[in-house]
């Protein structure tokens, strides 16, 4: 088993990536949503999910609305 060990509010966390559901942006940092349960740690979501492993990045993007329709 492989971990990897992420900085969080409370201290070092420790996740293996192949238990990684998602990388998501927070308020003010990134939550890593694993298959135990989401964890808050300290960083960027792109710099977070390479530490992790990923080797591309899933980006969403929603779709324009026009105002007044």
């Amino acid at each position: 088993m492989r971990l990897i060990k992420l900085d969080g509010h409370e201290g070092p966390i420790y996740i293996n990536p192949e238990h990684v559901v998602a990388v998501r942006k927070a308020l003010r940092d990134t939550k890593v949503e694993t298959l135990s349960g989401p964890h808050t740690v300290i960083g960027e979501p792109a710099q977070i999910a390479r530490l992790l492993g990923a080797e591309e990045l899933q980006i969403e993007i929603s779709t324009p609305r026009m105002l007044g329709q």
